[in-house]
């Protein structure tokens, strides 16, 4: 009798902006305890993107309150009064604040949700502002959202404590090892404190990372709390009486001016851009700063021959190694654990895992293309792996060769060729990487096919927020929301 195959189970649709505001509204409860002057007004169950610090306060001291003695009572109201008089006079540069790109409008399926880390975030968002005229504004400590205050939280807790230990720990002097004195002494130069080291400060930042992703997507993705159309409303809202002149370079406000939040749909990433129309954008804009028909025509000619060049240049793109970012989680686990081995981890493994994933992706490794259709993506990736490599190379000769020199290392010694290593992977790890995840998030507001120019953020701009209801159940029909600064604020009740 024949066996009745089942169906593979389709994967869902990916949720959009929309979608996703729409399904926390229609949430029973709230994460935070519901607000007792919010009791019989109208509310609407909103994620950490329309919950303010101010909100998140007073759910929490509503919560603490029946706890305190009665005597304690009338004190923690005159200290929740000076809180909130601290979080209005308190600003902040609307400039150190990070976001969540999903707050910004992007679908769970864009690629700003995927290629991202607090840096390129944190730089992202703020392309962003300065493109919408928002670089001075100042937000009151209280109006900051919850959303906004996680981002920020990690992204200094990265530049200030997870960097530089990860640093720390390439450049401490060698420890020695356990196994020195025991019957596994041979083993010395593999298992040692510098390893135990580098295995603990990695599983803190592990640790650390998996943290911040749970809070994030939980902020992001439930309702957070239960607010009035005004409290929602003021999540986010700057100040009206502070503002700040901050001198931004006229080259990063013209950047900022051409791009926009990558959407799937409608405005293809940076990253996928073929390199030809990289070189002939940037023909052309060098034709803008020159003033003579000879000039023009000089660098015209000359774009001409670049792109005919590299459309007669062919190469085996397949045999790119697949970017780090678009490993899998079992081939990001087996780049992470090969990297403690030494000679075996590191450059190779990882070129190694990123072949085999685009064999595993059906890539034919002998098809080629030109190079002025090579993607940005792609040449980026190789450059990585380049430098990664030369890296590997010169770290691992130069161990060998101190190892002729000096002998075994002894406690307190530091290999040269290590530190130089570390310093030199900064370049690397915190600049073509975090430029890479900017390039694969935004794209060029020129090729924005809705015609507002801001790519995934027109989802946001143009979202129905629910209408605020005084019942826990279904809110009544959305109405539409109408932007806090023209088209590129959050949308309004």
């Amino acid at each position: 009798m024949a066996t009745k195959v089942k169906p593979p189970t389709p994967n869902p649709a990916p949720e959009t902006y929309q979608e996703r505001i729409d399904r926390i509204a229609q949430s029973p409860r709230s994460l935070l305890a519901p607000l007792p002057e919010n009791r019989g007004k109208p509310t609407v169950c909103v994620s950490g993107e329309f919950t303010s610090l101010s909100v998140v306060y007073d759910s929490l001291f509503a919560s603490i309150l029946p706890s305190l003695p009665p005597q304690l009572r009338q004190n923690a109201y005159a200290a929740r009064q000076a809180a909130h008089r601290d979080m209005e006079r308190l600003n902040v540069s609307t400039l150190a604040i990070s976001d969540n790109p999903m707050a910004l409008g992007a679908d769970s399926d864009d690629p700003s949700t995927k290629y991202r880390g607090p840096v390129s975030q944190w730089i992202i968002t703020q392309l962003l502002k300065i493109r919408d005229g928002q670089d001075g504004e100042a937000i009151p400590l209280g109006n900051i959202t919850l959303t906004q205050a996680v981002e920020t939280a990690w992204l200094y807790l990265f530049v200030t404590v997870i960097a530089p230990a990860k640093l720390a720990t390439q450049l401490t002097p060698f420890l020695g090892s356990p196994l020195t004195p025991t019957s596994l002494s041979s083993l010395d130069g593999f298992i040692t404190y510098n390893t135990i080291l580098q295995l603990a400060v990695q599983g803190g930042v592990l640790g650390s990372q998996t943290l911040y992703q749970a809070i994030a997507a939980m902020v992001m993705n439930q309702c957070v709390a239960r607010v009035t159309g005004d409290q929602r409303a003021q999540a986010g809202r700057p100040s009206t009486d502070t503002t700040y002149d901050i001198d931004l370079p006229a080259a990063v406000r013209e950047a900022a001016g051409q791009v926009a939040l990558a959407d799937d749909d409608t405005c293809r990433p940076i990253g996928d851009l073929p390199l030809s129309r990289i070189v002939t954008r940037t023909g052309d804009y060098a034709q803008h700063l020159v003033t003579t028909t000879a000039q023009k025509k000089r660098i015209a000619d000359e774009t001409n021959a670049v792109v005919a060049k590299m459309r007669t240049t062919r190469l085996p793109h397949n045999l790119i190694p697949a970017d780090p970012a678009d490993f899998t989680q079992l081939e990001s686990v087996a780049s992470l654990v090969g990297s403690m081995i030494p000679y075996v981890g590191g450059a190779p493994l990882d070129i190694t895992i990123g072949l085999k994933h685009n064999l595993n992706q059906g890539d034919n490794p002998f098809e080629t293309v030109s190079v002025a259709d090579l993607t940005v993506t792609k040449s980026l990736t190789a450059a990585y792996y380049s430098y990664y490599l030369s890296l590997y190379l010169f770290t691992t000769v130069g161990g060998l060769a101190e190892g002729q020199i000096f002998g075994s290392p002894s406690p307190g010694f530091l290999s040269p060729s290590r530190a130089l290593g570390a310093l030199a992977a900064l370049p690397l790890t915190y600049g073509l990487v975090n430029y890479h995840n900017v390039i694969r998030s935004m794209c060029l507001s020129e090729d924005d096919t809705t015609g507002s120019g801001r790519g995934a953020q027109a989802n946001r701009d143009t979202a129905t927020l629910p209408t605020p209801s005084t019942t826990t159940a279904a809110p009544s029909a959305p109405t539409p929301s109408t932007a806090r600064h023209g088209t590129g604020g959050r949308p309004r009740p």
